[in-house]
């Protein structure tokens, strides 16, 4: 597969990740819309508040993996990561020398 194919299915693979995390937006928007309805309507205990503050946390998280917010997780820190452990395979090589008989 060449370079070119690879970043169209990369490409496609973001705006798919996008496309599911807006729409789990739009979900939450109507549903606890309607939740703080119906919670005004019908009850003098505002209970409609936790379930905007589970799913809101959820959404989060959501919006965290999509949109790569996590600097201390994010593609720098794997980069990061990858040269230290291929740091210390090239330290430990060096550490064994040249086998002898």
């Amino acid at each position: 597969m060449n370079s070119e194919e690879e970043e169209f299915k990369a490409a496609r693979r973001k705006v798919r990740k996008l496309r599911h995390f807006y729409s789990h937006l739009s979900t939450y928007a109507v549903v606890i819309t309607f939740l703080h309805i119906i919670n005004l309507l019908t009850s003098s205990y505002y209970w409609a508040i936790w379930p905007a503050l589970g799913w809101g946390f959820g959404l989060a998280m959501h919006a965290i993996g999509t949109f790569q917010w996590a600097p201390f997780l994010g593609p720098e820190w794997e980069e990061r990561q990858v040269q230290k452990l291929l740091d210390q395979k090239r330290r430990q090589k060096e550490n064994e020398g040249p086998a002898t008989d």
